[in-house]
């Protein structure tokens, strides 16, 4: 049996009340005890971790591990190696691949090819719709059979408010969620950066915010008309009531209403109105949740001008008022966790200039040191604020049950930070990719060790 004892750590987890420094047991890959003078049992490997924090493993609800078909930007062993050089255990890939994951029969051969390559635990969401091509719902019961996680054609919004409304209701059924990438490209156009004063300056085509926030609007409407819209104090048990609206989940709410609605989860948020229309749905009762991504809360449109094509994702960085906004979201409780939207691109396709190089930045291997910086050591929300953007909530949204907590029994998946880590981001970098938007700048805090299952898989060097 393997043993892991993690010694003098500081434990930041909401569900055991109170940061205090402690010991971690794990056994055979399950946390066994955490307090503190634990005596190692023999043939127990031991790590001192004095002045360290300790997490429940970080969780990142949204990545794309390119595999299959992008092998030459990410694949599953690179993928891996990254994830955990971020404090990241479990991640979840998006389905908007080559193929497309929208079969149960590649569905199966993906999670076993990752279970064999990638250094933490990779679930898999499937598309929403056949070929991602908004038009026909996938097998949603059997890509669920095969062990599909989550639902979403991320990259494409599922606009068709019918086939949304079905969506959500047969996915409701199986205790899963719908992902949606909110953005309305009738207003994108040919858009590459935020509109304002930035694109005019560069003579770009900007995209406006009204692309997200109008696509959120109808996203809600169509969750609404779902039937998860009719949520009151005396359908919701008393529990819930009291823990708050943004901690919905399958398990907590009746089943007879879980049979009639739908679960949504809003991905990627950008700006201050995005964040407004999920506020004002949750005090409605609407069962949804929302993220947003560590480049929308510390970069804005500004740091387009030096940062180039790195700086270019969708949806688009945007103003100071929407990053603050989006903080506010994460401390407040409206937005429910922090997601990388990791997109790796080769350097040759990132070359082409912000007109042709192709959206998105790498996010895993920095995640732990921008929320660190930007969040926490700037004063906007605590450790166990954090560990609930980036532990629990993401857990509780994917169903795992054994996960996002340090408590005896849960799964020994760990990450531990070093506070007093000072450094610049470089390349070389673990992924095959380098299109990090934050190349050149100061971070405080990294994870220090990474533990899957009970196995150490990353340790920082120094």
């Amino acid at each position: 049996m393997k043993k892991l004892l993690i010694r003098r750590a500081l434990a930041v987890d909401p569900a055991l009340g109170p940061e205090k420094v402690r010991d971690l047991l794990a056994e055979n890959g399950r946390i066994t005890r955490i307090s503190a003078g634990i005596t190692p049992p023999r043939g127990c490997a031991v790590v001192d971790a004095r002045g360290k924090w300790l997490f429940p493993g970080f969780i990142d609800a949204h990545a794309h591990a390119r595999e299959p078909g992008g092998e030459k930007a990410e694949d599953f062993r690179s993928f891996g190696l990254a994830a955990a050089a971020g404090g990241v255990t479990t991640a979840l890939a998006m389905p908007n691949t080559t193929p497309p994951c929208d079969d149960p029969s590649l569905l199966k051969k993906l999670r076993a090819r990752a279970l064999k390559k990638c250094a933490v635990n990779l679930l898999f969401a499937a598309a929403l719709t056949k070929g991602r091509a908004g038009r026909a719902l996938t097998s949603m019961e059997e890509l669920a059979a095969a062990g599909a996680a989550a639902f979403t054609d991320d990259g494409g919004w599922l606009a068709g408010r019918r086939l949304l409304e079905e969506a959500l209701r047969r996915a409701w059924d199986m205790d899963l969620p719908v992902l949606q990438h909110s953005e309305d490209f009738r207003l994108t156009g040919p858009g590459v950066i935020n509109l304002g004063p930035v694109s005019r300056r560069l003579g770009l085509p900007g995209i406006s915010r009204a692309a997200e926030t109008s696509a959120v609007r109808a996203d809600l409407a169509s969750l609404r008309r779902a039937g998860a819209g009719r949520l009151s104090p005396q359908s919701v048990p008393g529990a819930l009531r009291r823990a708050g609206a943004g901690r919905l989940s399958p398990q907590s709410v009746p089943g007879a209403l879980r049979r009639a609605g739908g679960r949504l989860h809003l991905q990627h948020l950008s700006c201050a109105g995005s964040v407004e229309l999920v506020r004002r749905a949750r005090a409605a009762g609407l069962p949804v949740t929302a993220e947003t991504c560590p480049h929308y809360i510390a970069l804005t449109e500004a740091d387009v001008v030096s940062g180039g094509t790195d700086m270019k994702m969708k949806p688009p960085l945007r103003a100071e008022a929407d990053r603050r906004a989006l903080i506010k979201g994460l401390a407040d409780g409206t937005v429910d966790m922090i997601a990388t939207d990791h997109a790796p691109h080769p350097a040759a396709e990132k070359a082409k200039g912000l007109l042709r190089a192709p959206f998105g930045v790498t996010g895993l291997e920095t995640m732990a040191g921008v929320c660190l910086t930007h969040l926490v050591f700037a004063g906007h929300l605590d450790r166990l604020r954090l560990a609930e953007l980036l532990s629990l909530n993401p857990a509780r949204l994917l169903g795992l049950h054994l996960k996002g907590s340090l408590a005896p029994g849960m799964d020994a998946d760990l990450t531990l930070i070093d506070p007093s880590a000072e450094y610049e981001v470089q390349p070389p970098f673990f992924s095959k990719s380098s299109n990090s938007p934050f190349k050149g700048r100061r971070l405080r805090g990294a994870a220090w060790m990474t533990v899957v299952g009970g196995d150490i898989v990353f340790r920082r060097r120094g």
